[in-house]
């Protein structure tokens, strides 16, 4: 994807200051080190079949846009360092991505089980 000269060096920005994980990204079949941004995210009340609620966690890693271009759905993320020493080790496999056509590229996670 072209992304705008203007926001070139807001990836750099976002993830230095919000960044929480080393990670080593799959892209075109090799591994990359990655510095991005883990959310995980709890959803509550995903259903409700009578009167038993069903929750989730979901996870995202977002990182420079161009960093991130050749990640296609399938490939892993493997999380290396985080700031608060969860999730390492844990490996994800991307199931889509959401992409703001400026600075960064969210993927969407799935645990790999």
């Amino acid at each position: 994807m072209s992304r705008p000269a203007i926001f070139s060096d807001m990836a750099d920005a976002f993830v230095s200051g919000l960044g929480n994980v080393e990670a080593s990204v799959t892209i075109k079949g090799s591994p990359v080190p990655l510095t991005g941004i883990l959310r995980k995210v709890r959803k509550t009340d995903l259903l409700d079949i009578e009167g038993i609620g069903l929750e989730g966690v979901s996870y995202s890693f977002a990182a420079s846009g161009t960093a991130l271009d050749g990640v296609r759905q399938s490939d892993t993320i493997t999380i290396i360092r985080s700031d608060d020493a969860q999730d390492i080790g844990k490996v994800f496999v991307v199931a889509g991505h959401v992409d703001d056509g400026r600075a960064m590229k969210r993927l969407l996670l799935h645990e790999d089980e």
